[in-house]
């Protein structure tokens, strides 16, 4: 069963959407003491803010209260991972797709309109034992061609060492399906071609369509993460534009905004 047809095998469980007062939300469910990370999709709290993460956060006090110093990157589709650290909040925005928390007195964002938002964090006891972390990386066709997944884990490796990955459970939130990405064929697409595992890639009348979604699955596992500690939302971005920016689905500004902070463990 190709890609165009097949369904990927979702864990709703781990994710919940929730509606209030007009505004749609993701919870990342862990069952983590010791982090707090959400997607808000789309809603009158991101509606016309152009995407831009400092207008965005004041948007969501009535949420997420009032505003820890904010890390939120200029996102370029590479593979750089920035450390939430002090010097890197807002107003300056260092080029990165990806943000490594590990301070509870700092906030991490990233924005998405089809790219997949994936976050890692560690076990509870890792977490509780040593220093809470969490990985936010924005990883769409580019990103996941050049494996900023794996970029990513070594980062969590380096700093916090080998177990720090193998302990960790990682989500791939909304991003857009297989069946609604098709691309002609040019240099990245050629790239992806030698990227993706066959069984994520389709072609059909001179079209490649690449899932993303699938593609991180395997990227994470071969990154050393326990399959079944891997959760996939499959809510695709453009089919479920009522609740999610599309940018194939028209939404050329507004984005989707990954929020994660620490709580004091």
């Amino acid at each position: 069963m190709d890609l165009l047809s097949r369904h990927l095998q979702c864990t709703p469980g781990n994710f919940e959407v929730t509606e209030r007062d007009g505004q749609t939300v993701l919870e990342f469910l862990p069952g983590a003491s010791f982090a707090e990370v959400r997607l808000f999709m789309r809603g009158k709290f991101l509606n016309a803010t152009g995407g831009r993460a400092g207008l965005i956060r004041e948007r969501l006090i009535p949420w997420l209260g009032e505003p820890l110093p904010l890390v939120a990157p200029h996102q370029v589709h590479g593979v750089s991972i920035l450390e939430a650290a002090p010097e890197n909040v807002l107003p300056l925005t260092p080029q990165a797709d990806g943000v490594l928390l590990a301070s509870p007195g700092l906030e991490a964002s990233l924005r998405f309109a089809d790219c997949a938002p994936v976050v890692v964090m560690p076990s509870e006891e890792w977490a509780v034992a040593g220093t809470p972390w969490v990985l936010l990386m924005h990883s769409g066709y580019k990103g996941t061609v050049q494996n900023i997944v794996r970029s990513g884990l070594d980062e969590v490796a380096n700093r916090f060492g080998a177990d720090a990955v193998r302990s960790a459970s990682a989500w791939v939130g909304p991003c857009i399906g297989g069946a609604n990405y098709p691309r002609t064929m040019e240099e990245w697409t050629a790239r992806g071609l030698e990227v993706f595992h066959a069984e994520n890639v389709c072609e059909m009348e001179g079209h490649f369509y690449f899932d993303i979604a699938g593609e991180l699955r395997l990227q994470l596992m071969e990154s050393g993460m326990d399959q079944d500690r891997i959760f996939v939302s499959c809510l695709d971005t453009f089919k479920s534009r009522d609740i999610c920016y599309s940018y194939r689905g028209g939404d050329r500004e507004d984005r989707m905004f990954l929020h994660a902070c620490l709580r004091a463990v």
